[in-house]
């Protein structure tokens, strides 16, 4: 039906083409969408029916291509260049070149040849190739995270040439000794001769790129122009990538040779070393004070490896060992609880990461003896005696100071004294008691004096009336005598009558 062929377009350079194949990529527009394809065959005027369709997504489909390869030989070893597949085309259908992992094959050109094969980077040296000899090689793309293997690039072949310089001057036995991130290259030297080397080191992702890397090489501070055949290049280890290292050897001012290259990725390279103990005892439990490797303020041994740590304990004595008893902690306290008197305990422990599968060696035995035991009926009578001397020490100040109290309160509000009957009921305020503070106005003593003379003429008694006001008194209440004038009065006539 039409409706079928609706949205079919002719394939530009596949029409009426002899042969049974066509070129299409022209016509790809997405290389993961899906695309359908038919053909029909035509002779003359005869056209015969559209074939079944073909369904196909190009990124499935698709091939990896060969590489492009380049030769170069020089001092005894072969450079190979490789370019990636698709390196010249505008339209591409790996993008990221960088994806690319390369598989070198190599034979030597005789009849007893045996295939080698080695992976390798797009820029990389093939060494330990007899000399004046003649190599072949070829190489293929792979992509291992999607499973594809690519096709092989054309056969080439290069003649090697003899070493310029005696590898009795190169130095040997390369090998990286790493422990807590302190890194140390060590070699060998095949002649005891006046010989200085230089180490040298690349950034590992130098050699991914599609670049010559050859210049690339810098030396390792402190590590130039050296006798020695070691180095401490731990300044140039960060923990975000990895590195290539190779020594420099050399003779006077014209004989040069590199060693071997060695890879150190730090974290992988690096050792675990063994963590600091030390033992603390608190009533029946022995704490367990660890260091981590490297110590507390190494930071990349503590924040990278998520260290664990797994301690061995036991109880040693003279005459027999116990058992060793194990306990596995995450923190850098542990404690072993329950422990005798009078005991010997060792500790040793050793750190491991799980994610890197790495483990140190257990640390130095460390041992602390427990003090002796104290009977418990003792105990219970220093605890009971110490109990009571704190009840003491308080509750007698205690004490005293509510007695105290409590007799200030009793004599201000509750005098034990009372005022006598002819005091008491004079005047017409009450009795107060002295402690209280005076009303608005200060209580006053109203006294009046009698005072008798007699006189030596007529033997006669004079009586005086001196009358004292408004006496001031802050030691009594206030008594007044202006009710008993009467009185005063009546006891002077009978005193005047008695006399007459």
């Amino acid at each position: 039906p039409e409706l079928e062929d609706t949205g079919w377009q002719e394939l530009p350079g596949c029409q009426a083409v002899p042969g049974t194949g066509c070129d299409f990529s022209s016509a790809i527009s997405e290389y993961y969408d899906a695309h359908y394809v038919r053909v029909r065959a035509q002779a003359g005027p005869m056209v015969s029916p559209w074939s079944q369709v073909l369904e196909m997504v190009p990124e499935q489909v698709a091939q990896i291509g060969p590489p492009g390869l380049e030769l170069q030989s020089t001092n005894g070893v072969v450079k190979v260049i490789i370019s990636p597949p698709e390196a010249n085309q505008r339209k591409k259908m790996w993008i990221n070149d960088l994806s690319f992992k390369y598989n070198l094959v190599f034979w030597e050109n005789s009849s007893h040849a045996q295939l080698q094969s080695k992976k390798i980077f797009p820029v990389d040296t093939i060494d330990d190739l007899a000399p004046d000899s003649t190599y072949c090689f070829k190489v293929q793309a792979n992509l291992p995270r999607e499973g594809k293997q690519g096709l092989f690039s054309p056969i080439s072949c290069v003649k090697t040439t003899q070493k310029a310089v005696n590898d009795l001057l190169c130095a040997t036995n390369l090998s990286v000794l790493a422990l807590n991130m302190k890194f140390h290259l060590l070699w060998s030297s095949q002649e005891n001769q006046d010989v200085n080397y230089n180490v040298q080191y690349l950034l590992g992702y130098l050699k991914d790129l599609n670049d010559d890397y050859s210049d690339k090489w810098l030396s390792v501070p402190r590590c130039e122009n050296i006798t020695s055949t070691w180095c401490n290049f731990s300044s140039i280890i960060t923990t975000t990538g990895f590195y290539y290292l190779r020594v420099q050897a050399r003779e006077g001012h014209n004989k040069s040779c590199f060693s071997r290259e060695v890879r150190v990725d730090p974290l992988k390279t690096n050792g675990i070393g063994p963590p600091g103990v030390r033992l603390d005892l608190s009533d029946t439990l022995l704490h367990i004070l660890i260091s981590p490797p490297g110590g507390d303020e190494d930071e990349v041994m503590r924040d990278h490896y998520d260290l664990s740590y797994r301690i061995l304990y036991w109880k040693n004595s003279s005459d027999m060992k116990e058992e060793v008893k194990q306990k596995e902690v995450k923190q850098t306290i542990a404690t072993v609880p329950d422990v005798s008197p009078s005991s010997l305990y060792c500790v040793q422990v050793q750190a491991f990461s799980e994610p890197y599968n790495k483990s140190s060696a257990y640390s130095q035995q460390q041992c602390i003896h427990t003090p002796a035991g104290t009977p418990l009926p003792l105990i219970i009578f220093g605890i009971f005696m110490g109990a009571l001397l704190v009840v003491l020490l308080v509750a007698t100040p205690l004490v005293f100071v509510f007695y105290q109290a409590y007799n200030k309160i009793k004599y201000v509000f509750f005098p034990s004294c009372q005022p006598p009957l002819n005091i008491e009921g004079f005047g017409a305020q009450p009795f107060s008691s002295p402690y209280l503070s005076a009303a608005a106005e200060e209580s006053v003593e109203n006294c009046c004096v009698i005072e008798s003379m007699i006189t030596e003429e007529g033997n006669q008694i004079v009586f005086t009336d001196y009358k004292h006001s408004t006496q001031s008194s802050r030691d009594s209440g206030n008594y007044s005598n202006d009710n008993n004038t009467s009185g005063s009065k009546g006891s002077k006539e009978t005193l005047e009558k008695e006399i007459v």
